[in-house]
Order: C-alpha cells, then structure tokens, then sequence
C-alpha cells in the first residue's frame, strides 16, 4: 500500500523573514519502544524541538523509515509504503542540515548538525486502490530556527526601508551596516532592497571581531554587534546613522537574527506610474480593501461576495482573463533598464492524486507554477507619432502571444509597432517612455491553454436518449482552482523587482452538460399527448459551478407550469459550491420515469418545455433548450 507524504518548510529569522529550508534532509522515524507517541503527536513542535547530539542521531539510526532532500522551496515528497515497512502511523520529523541558506563562506567549514521537530500522524487521505496521501507544512520559529542558524556561525539582518513620513518602500537602494565597535567600525555587509524596501545582510562573527591587529588578535567584548545603517540610492546617500545609533537600546549588541525597520527623509516618493503593480482580475480587486469584501476573492478562490461567486473562463468579449496592474517600461532604480513581466500558473491538486473529485475542493497547494505563454490580444497602450501629413497621431499597441519571450516574459518598452502613414503606408515606430501611453491591461491570459492539461470528460455531451439520467462522479468536471503570481523584473541584471500573488482563483472553460425530453416523445417525437394525464419531463443538468436552474411549461397565453413546483434550484442560499444542477430520473421501460407533471386541466394548445440555467462564469448569461408537444 503506497503512502505519499508532501510537505514543505521553513525558518523564520523573524515574523517578516521567513525563509525556506532549502537542500536539507527530512528524515523519518519510527519511535521507539519506550516512547508514549500519543503524548508526543499531539504535543506543540514549540515543546518537542531539539537540536540532537551525535550519539542521539546514531542511537535511533536503526529506526528510520526514510529520508528525503527538500527542493529550493522548501518542499520534500515521500513514498512510503511495503518497501519501508511503513503502514501509516505517526512518525518523528526530523531535519539533518550540512548548512543553512545564505550561509556567508568562512575560514572554516560547518559543522553539520540534526534536530528534531516534532512527532506527526498524517492525516491520511484516499483509498487502498489509489493510495493514501497527507500534507503537512510547518515554518520554524524563530527562537528555535535562529539557534540552529547560530550553531553554524550564521548572523542574519533582514530590515524595510521606506520613505519616514508615507511609509513608501524605497526599492533599489544599497543599504550598508556597521558594528560601532571600539578601536574601529567593522562594516557587515550589503544588501539591496527590492520593491517592498525588504534587505537582508548575512555576515559571520568574524566580520565585527576583527581589530587592527587581526587575525593575532579579535576582541569583543560583548556578544553582538552595535549596529547602525547607511544606505545609498545609486550614487545619493540618503541614509547616514551616525555611529552613536550603534549604542543605543534595541542595536546594541544584537543576536544573530536581527530585524529593522529604516526610513529616509530624503527620498520623495515616486509616483505609482513608476512602480509595478497588480492590482485587479476584471473588476475584482487581488487585495481589497476591507470595507469592500464584494471586490474580494474568497480563500477557495472565488470573486465578487458569497451571492456571486464567479468564476473565470474564456467565454466572454475578451476571449479571455483580464489581468489589470501596471509594469512601467524601465527600472526606476536603474532607468536606463528595461523592465519584464509575466504571470506564471500552477494548479491545486487534491489529498491521494489523480485527475480531480468533483465532490471535494482541491486543498493541495500547486508543487511548481509554470509561465503562462498564451494569451489573447490585450491591448496594453497607444504609441503616439507623426503621420505623413505632419499630423500628431495614435497607434493601439495590442500584444498577442507572439510578443512573450522566453520563460513568458514580455517586454513593451522598445517594442517596434507598425502605424498607419494615412497615405497608404506603413512605418515602425519603437516604444519608448516619450511616446507611450499605457491602459491598465498587463494580460488577457488565455485560459483555454490552461484548461487543456485536461481531457474534457464528456466532450461530445449527453445524448437525448440519456435524458434524466444522474452524471457517474467519473463523467462529473471538477472545480479546478490556481494559484497565479505576477512577476516583474530588470531585463538587464534579471534582479527580481516585484511579485505578487493571488493564492486562489477558480478557472473553468468547460460547457454544461445537458440533455431533455418527454417520455411520450421518446418513440415519436410528434406524438401528441392527448388523453394523457401526465406529462414525464427527463432532464439532465450538470456543470460544477451551477448558479441556479428551472424547467417551466407554457403555451401561447403563457406561463401554465411553473418552477416551483416544476424542477429548480440554486446554489444559494449557502453558497453551496457544489450545486451542479440535477436530474428528474432516466426514462423507464413504462414510460413513466423523469419528473411527473399533472397535464390532466390543461386546455388543447401547443405546449413548449423550457429548462432555463446559468451558471457562474463571469460575464455569461443564462441559456435555456425547449421541447414542443401538443395536447
């Protein structure tokens, strides 16, 4: 029996500073006898925690189950099962690091170290035949991870610099520390700040011992550096702490995780023109304000408040995704440079695999997001130039998929677009900052290219002869949910400048699947009714993001039958996410299977049976399919 156990780690320097446990070993034990597991598994990491002695890691070598390195995120998968002796129960988590990241080189190599986390039992999801699966995902904290760091000789600064009175991050600039120290000034080290203003500096103790008269002779007298900052903006200094700072409570003598906030008074804030952002999918906000929960996107994925909703497809006038933000043509910290950006994509998947249960929400988070490269045409601005008339005119500057590079990343700025000369000739005119005029389209992202990793499960729909019959789980589309990230950077350095996340959208390309008839019509579908009591209504409907459906019957004077009492429903009130439709029943060898309407009152006339429906596909409207009969 195979047991798949995911899971991903993390340290944090600070609450702000996370990072990821990256190329490490996860190991697995099993425990010993005279441990109580039940006491441990349900024990807080905060009380099982132990960086291990050699002895304590050769002593339980005989118990483990397995061993596995995490990627550079932080994630690790196992596989367990007959092959390990492994039949799902709890198991001792621990880490074997070699080093930690951003380990600065010393004199001298590390010393590899192992500590134990905690004990687990995975909650074990999936069957037999297909295999079980868990996940499981757990950040260090910093007390702990920062005592790990500390046995490898690690001393960490991670800090915000932002303008003092707007609180605007300054992105791009250089920010130096420095130990006060007391024969001289031992400088840390570096770091450059990115769109946030966040830096970090990894420096060794070597760097704030050292004295005139190193390596003979190191002295400090106390156990940390006295920190204060400088920071540069190209060539401009416009931070300069003078050293006194260093000896003031909260930078003296600082551990090695250490985090700050710096602010400068001499930098104006840049306008948001000149800044990358992503701000909207359609006209729903990734990061709304609080007083506007309707803008929002819901943790599973969804937009527009619980009574809508939405989800997002390709079946609108854009043929498409719209992604709204801005990416300004250069690097404002670097203006000579080109500024790049892309989305990238990755899809939730579901506890025990396979291709998707259409009766659960996927809770796995995507393992890699990959670039989109095909889109619709977004019309991203208009370059303005001079006809052949001498006129000042304006060309629309539309990207299709043709203009995404390598890797998804699509630049505008020196992009060559062909105008209209308005005397029956074309010119190419070069995008630059003085001709530019931007809308706020980064991307019309086409879906249907993410929707096509999957086989449709019923791609020719339900026949007729189906009609009334319940969709088989295996026949049933499943709602599919992404995390999609928005990337920005310098096109010269390839410096990483902006990113932003939207944890969860819910995209669906696929059509409703449906099917109608009358059991008095299946043999002949000119059978009249007359003398019969009853009418036998067989539909199907099925779609996994159903608004609401209903079947009425009416005739030329109007609505005879409505819904209620003929067939109907909704999603709300909830919202029931699962609300896919229905179905009256299959037809039956006596013809009296499906939904039974009295007819028996009803005058001579032609009758028409109307089965109405929407579903939650942003900007789609209802459909509706109808069956004569005369009575």
């Amino acid at each position: 029996m195979a047991y798949t156990f995911r899971g991903n780690l993390c340290g944090l320097i600070c609450p702000e500073c996370p990072e990821p446990l990256s190329q490490v070993t996860v190991r697995l034990y099993r425990h010993r006898e005279q441990q109580d597991v039940t006491s441990l598994a349900v024990a807080s990491p905060k009380d099982t925690f132990a960086i291990l002695a050699d002895d304590q890691v050769r002593a339980k070598a005989s118990s483990l189950i397995a061993e596995a390195q995490t990627s550079s995120d932080g994630s690790f998968t196992f596989t367990l099962g007959d092959q390990t002796r492994y039949g799902g129960e709890a198991f001792e988590v621990d880490v074997y690091c070699g080093t930690v990241p951003h380990l600065k080189p010393g004199p001298r190599p590390p010393t590899p170290l192992q500590f134990s986390i905690t004990t687990i039992q995975p909650l074990w999801r999936g069957n037999q035949e297909a295999g079980f699966t868990a996940v499981w995902e757990y950040c260090i904290p910093n007390r702990y991870w920062c005592a790990v760091r500390l046995r490898f000789g690690a001393w960490t600064i991670c800090g915000r610099l932002t303008t003092c009175e707007a609180a605007v991050p300054i992105a791009g600039a250089t920010v130096s520390a420095f130990d006060a120290d007391w024969i001289q000034d031992d400088p840390l080290g570096s770091g450059v700040t990115d769109a946030t203003g966040r830096f970090r500096i990894d420096y060794l103790r070597s760097d704030f011992e050292k004295t005139p008269f190193s390596p003979i002779i190191n002295i400090e007298l106390i156990g940390g550096p006295d920190v204060y900052f400088s920071a540069k903006l190209g060539t401009t200094v416009i931070l300069a702490e003078n050293r006194s700072k260093g000896r003031t409570p909260g930078r003296e003598n600082i551990g090695n995780c250490f985090c700050v906030e710096l602010c400068s008074d001499q930098v104006i804030p840049p306008g948001v023109e000149t800044q990358p952002h992503w701000q909207r999918v359609w006209d729903f906000h990734i990061h709304p304000a609080a007083p506007d929960p309707a803008s929002a996107f819901s943790p599973e994925g969804y937009a527009g408040g619980p009574a809508n909703s939405y989800v997002f497809g390709d079946a609108n006038y854009r043929g498409g995704i719209l992604l709204r933000g801005n990416c300004p043509l250069t690097n404002i910290a670097a203006p000579a440079d080109s500024l790049e950006y892309r989305f990238v994509i990755g899809e939730w998947t579901w506890l025990g695999g396979g291709d998707g249960d259409p009766t659960t929400l996927p809770t796995v988070p995507p393992a890699v997001l990959n670039p989109v490269t095909v889109i619709s045409p977004t019309t991203v601005g208009d370059v303005s130039y001079v006809n052949a008339f001498s006129n000042p005119d304006w060309q629309e500057v539309v990207l299709t998929s043709a203009d995404v590079g390598a890797g998804g990343w699509i630049r505008i700025n020196g992009k060559g677009v062909t105008v209209d000369m308005r005397n029956g000739t074309t010119s190419v005119v070069n995008i630059n900052s003085l001709n530019f005029l931007r809308t706020d389209e980064l991307m019309v992202l086409n879906s249907a290219a993410v929707s096509a990793a999957h086989s449709v499960r019923m791609p020719t729909g339900l026949p007729k002869s189906d009609a009334g019959r319940s969709l088989t789980t295996a026949e049933q589309e499943p709602i599919r949910r992404y995390r999609l990230r928005f990337e920005v950077r310098d096109a010269t350095t390839l410096a990483t400048v902006y990113t932003d996340t939207l944890d969860s959208i819910v995209i669906d390309n696929r059509n409703v699947v449906w099917a109608l008839d009358l059991e008095e019509l299946r043999v002949n579908a000119c059978n009249p009714l007359a003398g019969s009591a009853s009418a036998h209504i067989l539909y199907t409907l099925d779609h996994p993001h159903m608004r609401w459906f209903n079947i009425q019957i009416s005739n030329n004077n109007g609505l005879v039958h409505p819904a209620p009492p003929l067939p109907n429903g909704s999603f709300l009130p909830g919202p029931n996410f699962f609300f896919r439709g229905g179905a009256g029943g299959p037809h039956q060898p006596a013809n009296n299977g499906g939904f039974a309407v009295d007819i028996s009152a009803d005058p001579v006339c032609a009758y028409t049976v109307v089965m109405t429906w929407e579903t939650r596909q942003y900007l789609t409207s209802s459909v509706s399919t109808q069956i004569l009969y005369c009575k």
